[in-house]
């Protein structure tokens, strides 16, 4: 307990100076700045990137130029300047002039932009090697009822719609055979406003979204549409109809279980889940949804539509400052006698991005235990 309180204390009093020299810098006091940021990096742990940053500007015009450099050294090693356009920003900025004439301030401007590129290189070296595992995974259409072999992972495949060549993942869990009918997850990701392309070339997707873990937990292939700002859906509903399109084609190429297809997502993905739960004839099982608005963008949501026997879980936290839980929890009391499929479940804490925090995977495992029991 004596250490908890004494970590808790460190950290208000680092908290605390950092907001003084905030203040000091917007006043343009850089020595009182200067002095409160190092009483605040005695506690050395919590020191971060951009805080050495600030602390350079106060130490650079408080006529320290040697402690500024030293900061900024610090810094870059840390990180600064690995974001795009950072370094010419820092370069440039009139709060390092007096910086300018020192051998150290050439070679850390070196350094920032030496540092980019090579991240840049290795980013490109990333995206190819995935690029070219994915493309290698895909498999071709069933022949005579005869599914293909297929390595587990990802498989990259595209859907034309109109002029658009609309891509999409296929996780294939470790579990796969294709000898046996396969419960299938459709999962609509979230950002989608805020997407200007299709994002299938970036590595990363295959560690940060959490639903390919539930692929794993349930012997489920997760078919993963990606969307965009104008092509995706919320506000196209040609982007809705391609969803199924897609579905169609991952049934002509692997062994899904029919019987047993549900589809969701998260945000936006989350809220389009609603379009697909009110259509009739309905080709999934079930539906699922996080941090979900259920208000359509393409027209009013028929929630009469969502009494079909597919059952329909949402999980939404209080605390969600993006779709406010006090405006669904109303939508869901206003409409629950009308949608007797969705169940409306929600986590005390979280956030809008709840899914991606600590304990997210295992939350979306609880939702689809009850999903995939009751939609087979």
């Amino acid at each position: 307990m004596a250490l908890f309180i004494a970590q808790f204390v460190a950290a208000q009093h680092y908290d605390a100076q950092l907001n003084k020299a905030g203040e000091a810098l917007q006043k343009k006091d850089f020595c009182t700045a200067l002095t409160a940021f190092k009483e605040a990096f005695k506690e050395k742990d919590r020191i971060g990137t951009y805080d050495l940053a600030y602390a350079s500007v106060a130490a650079a015009n408080c006529n320290d130029e040697t402690q500024a450099l030293a900061w900024l050294s610090e810094s870059q090693r840390k990180g600064l300047g690995l974001n795009p356009g950072e370094a010419d920003a820092i370069a440039n900025d009139s709060a390092f002039v007096k910086l300018r004439q020192y051998p150290e301030w050439a070679s850390f401007v070196s350094g920032m932009r030496r540092a980019f590129d090579e991240k840049q290189a290795m980013a490109k070296k990333r995206s190819e090697e995935w690029l070219a595992a994915i493309n290698a995974n895909r498999v071709a259409a069933a022949q005579k009822g005869e599914y293909a072999k297929c390595k587990p992972g990802f498989a990259l495949y595209f859907s034309k719609k109109d002029s658009v060549d609309v891509p999409y993942l296929v996780y294939v869990p470790k579990t796969y055979d294709p000898a046996k009918p396969t419960t299938t997850i459709v999962y609509l990701h979230g950002g989608v406003l805020n997407t200007e392309s299709f994002n299938y070339s970036n590595p990363d997707i295959g560690q940060g979204e959490p639903v390919f873990s539930v692929g794993d937990s349930f012997n489920a292939l997760v078919v993963y549409p990606f969307g965009k700002k104008d092509f995706g859906w919320v506000a196209q509903k040609a982007a809705f109809e391609n969803v199924l399109s897609i579905v169609a084609r991952v049934k002509a190429a692997y062994h899904v279980d029919s019987k047993n297809i549900v589809l969701g997502g998260m945000s936006n993905g989350g809220t389009a889940a609603f379009w697909f739960a009110s259509q009739k004839p309905n080709l999934f099982s079930g539906f699922y949804a996080f941090s979900a608005l259920p208000r359509l963008a393409i027209g009013n949501m028929n929630f009469a539509n969502m009494a079909q026997n597919k059952p329909f879980h949402t999980l939404h936290t209080k605390d969600d400052d993006v779709f406010k839980y006090d405006e669904v929890a109303k939508i869901y009391a206003d409409n629950r006698q009308a949608a007797k499929d969705w169940r409306f479940e929600t986590l005390a804490t979280g956030g809008h991005g709840f899914i991606y925090q600590q304990g997210g995977a295992e939350a979306m495992r609880g939702l689809f235990e009850k999903l995939l029991s009751k939609a087979k």
